[in-house]
């Protein structure tokens, strides 16, 4: 796939999401409402992806990306210790897109 999926509602944790997959790697956005997750939307949202089995979150705040550059390891990317909890919500929405 390689464009972004619809915006698909998560029931247990109220929250919306779209995924991607990527050659180099998934990607999830995270938001409250589905709007967020527009292109354009000055709504927050969080930007999982994960590269080279490792995932990393980025966040957009006011219609920016706190960084334009996704590179592990470097200036406000952090890596994510609930790895598994991603890969599992990824198969989920896969399966409820």
């Amino acid at each position: 796939m390689s464009s972004w999926s619809k915006a698909i509602y998560h029931r247990q944790n109220g929250q919306y999401y779209k995924y991607n997959e990527k050659r180099q790697g998934p990607d999830i956005l995270d938001a409250r409402t589905a709007e967020a997750l527009e292109d354009g939307s000055s709504e927050f949202h969080d930007h999982f992806f994960k590269r080279d089995g490792v995932w990393y979150v980025q966040s957009k705040i006011d219609g920016r990306h706190l960084f334009e550059e996704k590179n592990p390891g470097g200036r406000g990317i952090e890596q994510i210790s609930s790895g598994e909890y991603l890969d599992a919500l990824l198969g989920e929405l896969k399966r409820l897109g």
